[in-house]
């Protein structure tokens, strides 16, 4: 029996430790390799011009200077081959990693000729490694929800997590774009112009309550009411589900009214990519037509936020088509299972000195009461307990349309319909009830005997009264 390394599913912080390509600095993408799009904004590097990504070189948006004021010449990033990353590989230094001696006391400096590369990863030691397209799959997980936290955060105006600061309005002004967002003095006061890809107080308190609102079905989601602030200004404590239950479901519904058509169906257009990247079968044909589209999608972002929204984890967006091409679908690599297991572990842990003593005994215990569980009768374990929603039995009805496998939930409301709606109503209970089916041919026969003109029509308006008739004669006879 022989085994063989497929890929790796990791965070990005751990990826880039494992796969021995630095995720900081100008170069921090793995797949664009040196050829990544960025710049230096005030405090952090921003991965800003995607107008380089398969627009043609006439293209109008790479004239525009509303992006970063300048034109973009630059053609797409090269795609490297395996040749091109064993040469690159073959260039890094063995080095002794942290401060030492032989370095006079400090780290060893990177040189340019080894670009972002720290070492090279030991499964290259594996004589299929090399060929292998993808070696190392990109977190959807977490890539989500850092998206989804960078757009509610800026949406929002979140003073902890917004990408809308002060250093973001100062690098539009660097740039010279933007003008009516740049901040301004008014007297001895910094004046920061409000912008319109953020709700205004009254909107905020609208999508909090929107949030707080919504009820889902059992085990569909957590309860977000719990993650909205008392006075309904943010969201607090999102766990990664959440986020994904946001982005798919919730934000392309409750920012439509709150912001302007441009930036709400840029939103819906990048959420409705990920409830396609979801899906549990993959076309090859659509994430090609998906990876164009999201060129443009991350254009017109450009358009809308400043370059500090863009950080690594908009950019590796990007890249998610194109895995899920080699890969297949991503429920099959994303860290879901993972982290909930290692919660799991992490649950175990009573004595916080020493952990892997913790989680080796408790995972010991946990697996013996499993065992021993399967022969007690008389307790309630994980094997016997009644499901959480049991429905019981309930009593058969005589008709099979009216059979119900569960029970109905919440207060007993009337309705009052009209004439024309209740005919329907009572022409669809006859006529999906099998145990009708000999009347409804009956009245079809008839029909066609006295040849009756649009069969079907007549047969809906006029079944109910003649079925009434012939259960009132086959009583009194």
């Amino acid at each position: 029996m022989r085994a063989a390394l497929l890929w790796t599913v990791n965070d990005f912080p751990a990826q880039s430790s494992l796969s021995g390509w630095s995720g900081q600095g100008y170069r921090a993408c793995p797949t664009c390799n040196e050829d990544t799009p960025s710049m230096r904004v005030i405090g952090k590097t921003a991965y800003f011009g995607h107008r380089c990504y398969f627009l043609p070189t006439n293209h109008h948006w790479r004239s525009n200077l509303q992006f970063d004021g300048r034109i973009e010449r630059k053609r797409p990033p090269r795609r490297f081959s395996t040749i091109d990353i064993l040469e690159q590989l073959r260039r890094v230094k063995t080095g002794i990693p942290g401060k030492h001696p032989n370095y006079g006391g400090v780290k060893r400096k990177i040189g340019d000729d080894e670009l972002n590369w720290r070492k090279k990863n030991i499964f290259y030691e594996l004589p299929y490694w090399a060929d292998i397209e993808l070696k190392h799959n990109l977190d959807v997980m977490h890539i989500e929800k850092n998206v989804c936290d960078s757009l509610l955060g800026t949406l929002l105006a979140d003073p902890h997590k917004s990408k809308d600061t002060d250093n973001a309005r100062r690098d539009l002004a660097k740039l010279g774009i933007r003008h009516e967002l740049q901040l301004f003095e008014d007297g001895n006061k910094l004046m920061k112009p409000a912008a319109d890809y953020t709700f205004s107080e009254a909107n905020r308190r609208k999508f909090c309550r929107f949030i707080r609102s919504v009820k889902f079905p059992d085990g569909f989601a957590s309860n977000l009411s719990k993650n909205v602030a008392q006075n309904d200004s943010r969201l607090l404590g999102l766990k990664s589900h959440d986020c994904h239950v946001i982005m798919q479901r919730l934000l392309p519904v409750g920012c439509r009214s709150l912001v302007s058509k441009n930036i709400w169906s840029t939103i819906v257009e990048l959420c409705t990519f990920f409830k396609q990247l979801y899906a549990s079968t993959v076309n090859v044909s659509d994430m090609v037509e998906a990876q164009k589209q999201l060129v443009f999608i991350l254009c017109k972002l450009e358009r809308i936020f400043p370059p500090a929204f863009f950080d690594i984890m908009i950019h590796l967006v990007l890249h998610l088509p194109e895995e899920a091409i080699l890969g297949g679908p991503v429920h099959m690599r994303w860290m879901y299972p993972f982290e909930r297991y290692l919660k799991r572990f992490k649950d175990y842990v009573r004595n916080a000195a020493k952990p892997e003593g913790s989680i080796a005994e408790g995972y010991v215990i946990d697996e013996a009461l499993t065992f021993c569980s399967r022969y007690f009768d008389d307790v309630e374990t994980r094997f016997n307990r009644p499901d959480r929603n049991d429905d019981g039995i309930h009593p058969t009805r005589q008709l099979s349309v009216f059979e119900s496998q569960c029970k109905p939930l919440g207060k007993q409301s009337y309705v009052e319909l009209d004439s024309n709606a209740g005919n329907k109503v009572e022409f669809y209970i006859l006529n999906n009830s099998p145990e009708l089916e000999p009347y409804l041919n009956e009245h079809k026969q008839e029909l066609h005997v006295h040849r009756c003109l649009n069969i079907n029509e007549v047969h809906i308006t006029e079944f109910s009264g003649w079925f009434f008739e012939k259960v009132v004669n086959i009583l009194i006879s």
